[in-house]
């Protein structure tokens, strides 16, 4: 088997079968880190519009165990399961929650939703769409918190998603963008939505 085809996780079928290969499954690492987290904790904003509805929705429809914490004081979901819990105090959130928190605020309070996952006890920090701001990045590794991704929605690498997601996860699919590895550099070009 060629190098190209290990690469891409092909298996050859049988040796006397040329050219004939099936191609396997290959685990991105960012669908090891959302479909293995537990309860992550899930920051938005609602006083600066960045309540994250539609991630919301996609979680509780499927079954993904998260608690919402937004720093707007919103204590009721928005969206399509309008009226689910959403918690505004870190002393409030259940204690089986994760070490992940992904962060889905407005660039200037990144930092500050930053602080708020780590006394919520998270070691891990993924930011959601247009969250990953340098200083907030630099923030989280300034305590010592892991950064899991910059820019890309965590419902992308998860094995159910609501309609609307899973055509935005076949689009960064069509795109290549989905293979990429995780983007951890807050000066990449970004690569947010496709």
């Amino acid at each position: 088997m060629s190098q190209r085809n290990r690469m891409l996780g092909e298996a050859r079928l049988a040796p006397s079968a040329p050219r004939a290969y099936v191609t396997c499954a290959m685990s991105h690492p960012l669908e090891t880190v959302i479909r293995n987290a537990g309860a992550f904790v899930l920051v938005g904003d609602s006083s600066e519009g960045r309540f994250p509805a539609t991630s919301y929705s996609n979680y509780s429809r499927t079954g993904t165990r998260f608690y919402c914490l937004d720093l707007g004081g919103l204590s009721r979901s928005r969206g399509g399961t309008k009226g689910g819990k959403v918690y505004t105090k870190v002393e409030d959130l259940p204690e089986d929650r994760s070490d992940l928190a992904i962060i889905w605020v407005k660039p200037r309070s990144a930092a500050r939703a930053v602080e708020v996952a780590q006394e919520a006890g998270c070691e891990r920090v993924w930011f959601s769409f247009g969250a990953g701001h340098r200083d907030a990045v630099a923030k989280a590794r300034e305590l010592g918190m892991e950064v899991v991704e910059i820019g890309r929605c965590p419902v992308h690498y998860l094995d159910q998603q609501i309609p609307v997601c899973r055509v935005h996860t076949i689009g960064l699919k069509l795109s290549g963008a989905y293979r990429k590895p995780p983007q951890t550099d807050p000066h990449a070009k970004r690569r947010e939505i496709i």
